[in-house]
C-alpha cells in the first residue's frame, strides 16, 4: 500500500457479493493483538475474535493482509480496502487521529487528539450500540442539538447530547453509545 505509514484502521468491503464491512482498528481488544479481532461497520455487533480475516498478521508501513474470510478475501470476489492513519498537515500539526478510550459513564469525559475535530466516528466495542457519527457542519456542540447519524443503519439522523469538540479534542456525555463506564471505544477524528 502507499499510505506511507502503518494503517491504524482498515475498512474491508466485498464489491461483488453481499458481504459485511469488516473493520480492523488498532484499539480493538484494548490494543492487544487487534489483528486477531474484528468488528462490522454495517452492524451494531461488539468486537469478536477472528484470526481468519487478517490471518493474525498486523499491518505494517508497507503491507496489510486480507486473510481467509469471505468478507475480506473470498475466491473470485472483488474487494476494496480503505486505510486510515493519524496524520499531520504540511506544518506538522495533527489533522486526523485514530484512537481509543475507556468510558467512565460521566458527562464531560475529554478525549485529547491534539486538534479541534470537525468530524468523529465512535463505536462502543464491548456492546451492541450503533456507530456514532458527529460533525460540526450538521451540528455538534454542547447541548441537546447534536445531529447523530449511524453508519450501521439507514435511519435518518437523530438529535441528542453526545458531547462537543474542544480546542484539543472532544468531550463525550454519559450516553451509553459514547461513554459507558468501563467499556472500550474506538474512534476516528478529523479536523
Amino acid at each position: 500500500h502507499n499510505l506511507g505509514k502503518t494503517p491504524e484502521m482498515i475498512w474491508y468491503k466485498c464489491r461483488s457479493s453481499t458481504r459485511s464491512w469488516k473493520v480492523y482498528h488498532k484499539g480493538l481488544n484494548g490494543g492487544t493483538n487487534p489483528e486477531d479481532y474484528t468488528i462490522n461497520l454495517d452492524q451494531t455487533n461488539s468486537e469478536a475474535n477472528n484470526t481468519n480475516y487478517m490471518t493474525g498478521t498486523a499491518p505494517t508501513s508497507t503491507t496489510f493482509v486480507s486473510g481467509n474470510d469471505d468478507d475480506t478475501n473470498g475466491a473470485g470476489y472483488n474487494y476494496i480496502a480503505l486505510l486510515f492513519a493519524s496524520a499531520n498537515d504540511e506544518e506538522g500539526n495533527p489533522i486526523s487521529k485514530v484512537g481509543s478510550y475507556t468510558g467512565n459513564g460521566t458527562s464531560g469525559l475529554e478525549i485529547t487528539v491534539g486538534f479541534q475535530p470537525r468530524f468523529v466516528i465512535i463505536k462502543n466495542t464491548d456492546d451492541t450500540y450503533s456507530w456514532v457519527t458527529l460533525d460540526t457542519t450538521r451540528g455538534w456542540d454542547s447541548g441537546n442539538n447534536d445531529k447523530l447519524l449511524r453508519l450501521d443503519l439507514d435511519a435518518a439522523e437523530v438529535t441528542g447530547d453526545y458531547g462537543a469538540p474542544t480546542s484539543t479534542g472532544f468531550t463525550v456525555t454519559s450516553n451509553s453509545s459514547v461513554n459507558t463506564d468501563g467499556h472500550n471505544f474506538i474512534y476516528y477524528a478529523h479536523a
